[in-house]
């Protein structure tokens, strides 16, 4: 069975072998993970971990949505527009802020994206910090310039948040999900979650802090898809997944 993990990891048993396929269902466009928070937790500083592949079928394949369109704050992102960019955007008190890197990805390839957000940091460059494979991503084929100082963007708000869809414009994710970290109040780096070992990105386990609406998505139980194992009791609810939809038999790299 082929696994996610880092050499560090086999001592500690740590490896990814699930993930949640959202392909099959969404030849039909209908399926997604989703959460209201009940308090909003920390909007200015947030991050988010992810292994994926992505399918070659259609453009703007959304991972994580916070809001329905066209309400604010609103946040989006990573996002895939064809197979090869990717893309975050966040629309707040009427002004977009989108980042785009065409070229980055190849279909069926898996990859781990980090973005870590702190609108509080006194550098306009250091308030998003966006990752592929453990390397920071500064040169952008579009770039609407980074967020203001103490911005809330919407993530972890008290409104509804989605994995797999973008609220109100119907962008839906086509592909696998795995090992999904979120973290509420801190901005991270990858190493948090995973290390090079002979120039690969593999897989490590968080062993941090999650903040109150923080969630762990590691998709190991078919009978409790949304169920999260950070300790919070984050859960998230499904709409067209179930447990056909769950694969255990990829992703995509074997420890050592």
């Amino acid at each position: 069975m082929a696994t996610i993990k880092g050499a560090n990891s086999a001592a500690a048993g740590f490896e990814i072998t699930n993930s949640l396929n959202f392909e099959s269902s969404n030849e039909a466009n209908s399926a997604w993970l989703y959460k209201t928070w009940g308090t909003a937790g920390n909007q200015k500083k947030y991050t988010t971990s992810v292994w994926f592949n992505v399918d070659n079928k259609s453009s703007n394949k959304t991972i994580f949505g916070a809001g329905q369109w066209p309400a604010e704050p609103y946040a989006i992102g990573p996002q895939f527009e064809g197979v090869a960019a990717i893309r975050w955007s966040w629309r707040i008190a009427g002004t977009s802020y989108v980042k785009v890197r065409n070229g980055a990805l190849s279909h069926s390839t898996w990859y781990h994206a980090v973005t870590a957000v702190d609108t509080t940091a006194s550098s306009a460059g250091d308030r998003q910090k966006l990752y592929i494979n453990g390397s920071r991503l500064t040169d952008f084929s579009y770039n609407t310039g980074d967020m203001g100082l103490n911005l809330d963007t919407g993530m972890s708000a008290a409104h509804q948040h989605y994995i797999g869809y973008e609220g109100g414009l119907s962008r839906w994710y086509d592909g696998q999900l795995a090992e999904i970290n979120v973290i509420d109040g801190a901005q991270l780096a990858p190493t948090e979650f995973g290390e090079s070992i002979g120039g690969t990105w593999k897989a490590i386990e968080y062993e941090g802090d999650y903040g109150t609406n923080g969630y762990h998505l590691d998709f190991k139980d078919g009978s409790d898809l949304g169920g999260d194992v950070s300790g919070n009791g984050n859960d998230w609810s499904l709409n067209n997944l179930d447990a056909n939809d769950l694969v255990t038999d990829v992703p995509p790299y074997k420890g050592d």
